[in-house]
């Protein structure tokens, strides 16, 4: 069946309904894969309304068990704000970093994967980079997607993901009773989500200095700033910026590079008072940036496992730990995973035992 001929087969505007999609064949199929799906397929965007979204579906070589498939949903880290910039697109890599690694490591255990890649950048739209409701539907309706075009995956999944991919896991598991009832989530698996990026950015004003801590996340805010501004046009979110913030904001907007070099040449070691025109400490501002992508508390139906690096300098540790902290506040158990040695870069791979070991404790 064609991806036109299946999208015509499903209700038209449902979240997950396939809009088109493309086998993948031979090089494209990544270890353990026995076949795979590249697809666009839609979804829900920040304040609900009907988007597109691009991503694949990779289903484990073999038989499937009985009851099917269960499947991992993967939100990948920061790729950049423009089409074509998703792991779907650059052979599995963002930046100098290959995820496909980690993905066949979930098939090789015995999980399809169903890798999102969120609204803009798999296909037309624009990315709202770090929109915690769209990244999460995103990571939900590739599940729907995926069902929909392979029979035998089940319909029980764990939301994962690495960074911005672990702030859309965590979006996920909060909405996934709500949002998708003819699913089943069976936990929350998140290494080194984007957390509590509004409470540093709040702290700074045109007279802060370079600030080490926070260094390696200047670029992550330019973007989730764009963001916030194309989602709340009724915050004057320009205002706060500086010509060279704004230049900092169209970069990362337009920039071509899906490694940020741009952004971060614009950004890293500099004073991010140079950015801001006025303090971000402003009512209107914070109460939109916090909706926009403050990872909820509560609403999660199944376990949540935070994988986390002593040696991160993009999501630091303090991040992490507080938002553990705001969990346990709300009466969320949340299972905080300390790794000495990993950084950023270096969370999926090192606390790979771990996560199997997760995963079939949820998933079977």
């Amino acid at each position: 069946m064609t991806g036109t001929a299946l999208a015509a087969a499903q209700p038209a505007a449902a979240p997950g309904t396939v809009v088109d999609f493309a086998p993948l064949r031979g090089a494209e199929l990544i270890s353990h894969a026995g076949s795979g799906f590249r697809i666009v397929y839609r979804t829900t965007g920040q304040s609900g309304e009907p988007e597109i979204s691009g991503g694949v579906v990779y289903v484990p070589e073999g038989k499937p068990p009985q009851g099917g498939w269960p499947v991992v949903s993967w939100g990948h880290g920061t790729s950049g704000m423009i089409e074509g910039c998703t792991p779907s697109r650059t052979n599995g890599r963002i930046g100098q970093v290959d995820q496909t690694p980690d993905l066949s490591r979930f098939l090789g255990a015995g999980y399809a994967v169903a890798a999102s890649d969120y609204i803009g950048l798999g296909a037309p739209g624009y990315h709202e980079y770090l929109g915690g409701r769209a990244a999460g539907h995103a990571v939900i309706d590739v599940v729907r997607a995926g069902r929909a075009l392979v029979p035998e995956l089940s319909a029980s999944y764990v939301a994962s993901g690495l960074s911005q991919g672990g702030l859309a896991a965590l979006f996920a598991g909060s909405m996934a009773t709500e949002y998708a009832p003819d699913l089943n989530l069976r936990g929350v698996l998140a290494f080194s989500p984007a957390s509590n990026v509004e409470r540093l950015l709040e702290l700074m004003g045109p007279n802060t200095p370079v600030l080490p801590l926070v260094n390696g996340i200047m670029e992550n805010g330019v973007l989730a700033i764009a963001g916030l501004a194309h989602a709340r046009p009724d915050v004057p979110i320009a205002d706060f910026l500086t010509e060279k913030g704004r230049a900092a904001v169209r970069a990362a907007e337009t920039t071509p590079e899906c490694d940020l070099s741009t952004v971060q040449r614009m950004v890293r070691g500099h004073p991010p008072g140079e950015l801001l025109a006025k303090p971000l400490v402003d009512p209107a501002f914070e109460a939109a940036f916090r909706d926009y992508l403050t990872i909820p508390a509560t609403g999660y139906p199944a376990p949540i496992r935070i994988a986390q690096g002593v040696l991160d300098d993009i999501m630091p540790l303090p991040a992490a730990m507080l938002l553990d902290q705001q969990l346990d506040q709300a009466g969320t158990p949340a299972d905080l995973r300390i790794y000495p040695t990993a950084t950023h870069n270096t969370i999926v791979p090192v606390a790979g035992q771990d996560a199997l070991d997760f995963l079939h404790q949820t998933l079977g």
